[in-house]
């Protein structure tokens, strides 16, 4: 496939509107760096209707859809360093919380609330830490559609217990500080690597080198650390679709 001319660029995982500021920073250093990608970030909400389009584009996934179903579709450029309690290096783990305090043994056959099945932090990492890998959930299941749902829902008495992405729960720490103050760090769940941000398939390797070049020089621009700091970003790692492949280990038993 040839992609368009049009360059796209959407990094819709954390969008959270107070720190949109910082992102725009990030990526006008990043496009300055790398002439090939668009000037200016999109915000659709949408960064699944950018994964399926013919332009060009840089993106940010989860690493579950990466490995079930982007796999041919995309090419990985890499991952966020990230500066939460949780991560280490280019990895990191979802933090279970619930409505009460108790053992991850006490939350079998809860009523979870999911940001969707197919999340790597609120769902994969969730059965993982409550009932081990490749297990079944065996309580009822609430779709709530955000992070911040989620934890809006355990907040009302809605449901028993949520898995939350470390950086998704320091904004929502920051931003709600009273709902995250009222609910019980559970466990955590498995070490995964973080969001991966990825590239239409068809750029080149000249193309890939870069914008990961771009990216790694753009996370260390000292005139950037209000930026990288709002966003608890400290660094960035090449990483390739190898990197990822080992999560479909978690894969649950339903």
């Amino acid at each position: 496939m040839v992609v368009s001319g049009k360059s796209v660029a959407e990094l819709g995982f954390y969008p959270f509107e107070d720190v949109r500021w910082a992102h725009e920073e990030l990526w006008a250093e990043i496009s300055k760096r790398c002439s090939w990608v668009a000037p200016h970030l999109t915000w659709s909400n949408d960064p699944k209707g950018v994964w399926q389009s013919d332009n060009k584009f840089v993106s940010q996934s989860c690493g579950w859809p990466l490995v079930t179903r982007l796999t041919d579709k995309v090419r990985v450029v890499g991952a966020f360093r990230h500066t939460t309690p949780e991560s280490a290096s280019h990895f990191y783990r979802s933090v279970v919380v619930g409505r009460v305090d108790g053992t991850p043994f006490d939350f079998q056959g809860s009523v979870a609330v999911v940001n969707e099945t197919e999340s790597l932090s609120g769902w994969i990492s969730l059965i993982a830490a409550i009932h081990g890998p490749q297990e079944t959930w065996r309580g009822e299941v609430r779709i709530s559609g955000s992070h911040a749902e989620s934890v809006r829902m355990l907040h009302r008495g809605e449901a028993d217990v949520a898995s939350i992405d470390s950086v998704s729960l320091a904004h929502l720490r920051r931003i709600y500080p009273e709902l995250i103050a009222s609910l019980f760090v559970i466990c955590n769940g498995p070490l995964v690597p973080c969001l991966p941000l990825i590239a239409h398939h068809a750029i080149s390797d000249s193309q890939l080198n870069e914008l990961r070049q771009a990216i790694h020089a753009a996370t260390h621009e000292p005139n950037l650390s209000d930026a990288t700091g709002a966003l608890f970003i400290c660094g960035f790692d090449s990483l390739d679709l190898e990197d990822y492949l080992p999560l479909r280990n978690l894969t649950p038993n339903n």
